[in-house]
């Protein structure tokens, strides 16, 4: 439909305000680590697993548990199409609070 509301595009996974600070964190890096992502946003460790494995479960970010010098290390990274997603998402968004309808 030509004339639909911005907000009808708003992907409601990405709305909430806890997902919405982590894909905004991780739209300016290559990687984060799990630890460092947790601290940055100041959330509990469950609280941030919890929201990661929604945003993984809708393919929004990859997550890798690797081994750095004999430790567990967990990499949080958007994933290309969620990257795409997310600015989408971000367009939509700024034409919705602008009042920029079309």
């Amino acid at each position: 439909m030509a004339n639909e509301h911005p907000r009808t595009h708003l992907v409601t996974v990405m709305h909430s305000p806890v997902r919405l600070a982590i894909l905004g964190s991780l739209r300016h890096v290559q990687q984060v680590t799990f630890a460092d992502l947790r601290e940055a946003l100041d959330l509990s460790a469950a609280e941030l697993s919890r929201q990661l494995g929604i945003l993984e479960k809708d393919e929004l970010v990859e997550i890798a548990k690797l081994r750095e010098r004999r430790r567990p290390v967990t990499q949080v990274r958007l994933s290309e199409s969620g990257r795409e997603r997310f600015e989408e998402y971000l367009t939509h968004l700024r034409l919705v609070v602008q009042g920029d309808v079309p």
